[in-house]
């Protein structure tokens, strides 16, 4: 398993082991990050994609900032699980958004690949070409 994501994520090892549900391609990253696994979100006029703001004359990263601010996110340097909040990590390639995680009561961070798989990972696991590099990490009271 690890060779179908080797190329993608190169730091990313034993998927087998950090796979947490099978393939299923209703929802992504960004939805499984809020919670959601019943829709694909992403800012776009799509008839099958949710975005839960209005997203018009906006940049995808300027939609995806409104949505943090607009739902009590706050920007933090720590990465690691604090009781009584919720954190979510933002990943970015050339600027632009491209995936995230949620981090989970016992420390591990939890993604969609696309349509893929959910795991469970560390912050650095999904550094590659795929999806760029950690842009922010977010956290809101619980």
């Amino acid at each position: 398993m690890d060779k179908l994501y080797n190329h993608k994520f190169p730091n990313l090892c034993n998927v087998a082991e950090k796979q947490t549900s099978p393939v299923d391609g209703r929802y992504n990253c960004i939805a499984w990050a809020f919670k959601d696994n019943r829709r694909w979100w992403w800012p776009c006029k799509h008839p099958r994609v949710y975005w839960p703001l209005d997203f018009s004359k906006k940049t995808e990263m300027e939609a995806f900032e409104d949505l943090f601010d607009q739902d009590g996110w706050e920007q933090t340097e720590n990465c690691v699980y604090e009781i009584s909040y919720e954190k979510v990590a933002l990943y970015t390639l050339n600027n632009e958004p491209t995936h995230a995680a949620r981090l989970l009561e016992n420390g591990t961070w939890t993604s969609k690949l696309g349509p893929g798989i959910d795991l469970g990972h560390s912050l650095e696991c999904l550094n590659g070409p795929e999806y760029g590099s950690l842009f922010k990490v977010y956290r809101k009271p619980a």
